[in-house]
């Protein structure tokens, strides 16, 4: 009998919610296995947004889980009554689909929410967006989604519908080999008043990169964008999860004058060591780690900003010039840039002009609460 279970953000209660990916994919030669440990702590940390999670039993066999959430600062800047659900998993079976969203909707509902958007993490953890529809074939990038190609069925079944894609570009190095820009660069630089810098955090200069960072990504953010506006706070606490696989090689900032202008992070596809760990620190996670971090040989470029003033004037060439350079040092033979959403023109372009292509697409749905 199928039934669902309403969790508490505890360890104890998380657990099966997290190993459950790991009977869905054992057989699967791509997926990722995350950091149980990591993960479980992750989903009990407080959150001040409301949020729950369900786990659908076939008998006693966990079948499928949803998290369902709403984030408040979100709805305040666009002025709606949003909900979102994220981490689907779901056996091959469309009723374990329809009792996970069935609790998520219900939920969101209940809390005055009338539409609901996903897949999606809430927040500012914008790095994985939405499900996987197109791009089936190899393992996934780092922070990036995978997923068994009939979720997307399974959401438009029960009523979803596209609301909008997110891209994955692949590039050689090779191909990226910047032929030209040693000569432009140098040039664009000097005539548009600018310099790139390599960004290295030490603590005592940390809070003023973040400062410069936010100030960038605020005087550049899109309109557009169904995402927050971070604050510092906001930076603070991300740079907190991410340090472990931030390179200064591959991470830049430009600059005109004293005044941050644009920002390019890319981050070693570390999802190259993940796989080997197999879900564990211990006994021998740390070891196959720490070897293995110096063999991974892709890069995925997560962030790219620059403020209004600056924009055509090829700041993001030379940023991008000088992350080609520092990848290069560290053995990268391949990056991927993502994930782009379908409706920033520029961001499209500048990916493509480093002689990318398209390889993956992402999907995020949108379905209304009013209906029901």
């Amino acid at each position: 009998m199928i039934h669902v279970e309403i969790l508490e953000a505890n360890k104890r209660s998380m657990r099966p919610f997290v190993k459950l990916p790991f009977t869905l994919y054992k057989d699967d030669p791509h997926w990722v296995p995350p950091l149980i440990s990591r993960q479980i702590r992750s989903l009990c940390r407080k959150k001040t947004n409301p949020r729950r999670f369900f786990l659908v039993y076939d008998g006693d066999q966990p079948v499928a889980r949803v998290m369902a959430g709403i984030d408040e600062r979100l709805n305040e800047r666009l002025g709606i009554k949003q909900g979102y659900i994220g981490l689907f998993e779901c056996a091959p079976k469309m009723d374990y689909a329809r009792a996970a969203l069935d609790a998520a909707c219900a939920f969101l509902r209940d809390e005055g929410m009338e539409t609901v958007m996903g897949p999606s993490s809430g927040g500012i953890e914008v790095f994985t967006k939405g499900m996987l529809v197109e791009g089936f074939d190899e393992t996934p990038v780092m922070l990036n989604a995978y997923n068994p190609a009939y979720y997307a069925e399974y959401f438009e079944k029960y009523g979803f519908k596209k609301h909008r894609d997110f891209f994955a570009y692949f590039v050689k190095m090779e191909e990226a080999d910047g032929r030209g820009l040693e000569e432009i660069v140098p040039r664009v630089k000097q005539r548009f008043g600018f310099r790139v810098e390599h960004v290295t955090l030490r603590k005592d200069n940390q809070d003023q990169v973040l400062k410069d960072a936010v100030r960038v990504i605020r005087e550049a953010f899109p309109p557009e964008w169904e995402m927050i506006v971070p604050t510092f706070e906001d930076a603070s606490r991300e740079v907190k999860n991410l340090k472990t696989i931030y390179r200064p090689e591959t991470t830049v900032m430009a600059f005109a004058g004293n005044r941050p202008i644009g920002l390019v992070v890319a981050f070693p596809d570390y999802n190259q060591v993940l796989k080997k760990m197999r879900g564990h620190v211990l006994p021998f996670g740390w070891l196959i780690y720490l070897l293995g971090r110096k063999k991974i040989d892709g890069l995925r470029c997560n962030m790219q900003f620059v403020v209004p003033e600056y924009q055509r004037k090829a700041v993001n060439a030379a940023m991008f010039y000088e992350v080609l350079s520092g990848a290069r040092d560290l053995g990268i033979r391949w990056a991927e840039g993502s994930v782009v959403d379908e409706t920033s023109v520029s961001s499209i372009a500048n990916t493509q002009l480093m002689a990318a292509h398209r390889y993956r697409t992402y999907r995020q749905y949108e379905k209304s609460l009013l209906e029901e």
